[in-house]
């Protein structure tokens, strides 16, 4: 387990707005980009890795109570997408890596620090 800031210094995350919870703790990465599915399985203790840029995507982690998006292959969201994030104080981060190698990472992440 690890928490939202020490996941954004270790997978070296571009930070889109605010760490409004950076101790909020990470227990597993969540990939999807089918935002049913997502809303129907996404934890409160998992970041949410995606490639989607819509207010839909805040929407969903709101009300799972996702603490981190992390936006993968250098995804950036839109302002309007971004001043939601700030609103409902959901953490949006973005990374070069494609979603596979981030939940990669992030696995490796939390496997260190559980050994």
């Amino acid at each position: 387990m690890r928490t939202v800031s020490e996941i954004i210094e270790a997978m070296n995350l571009t930070v889109l707005t605010e760490v409004y919870h950076p101790d909020a703790v990470v227990r597993k990465g969540y990939a999807g980009d089918m935002l049913s599915h997502v809303m129907a399985h996404l934890n409160s203790d998992e970041c949410w890795f995606t490639i989607l840029n819509s207010m839909n995507v805040i929407a969903v982690a709101s009300l799972n109570e996702c603490p981190l998006v992390i936006l993968t292959e250098d995804v950036v969201a839109a302002e309007p997408v971004i001043e939601k994030a700030k609103e409902e104080q959901i953490c949006v981060c973005t990374t070069s890596m494609d979603t596979y190698e981030g939940c990669s990472t992030l696995f490796g992440i939390l496997e260190t620090m559980e050994a």
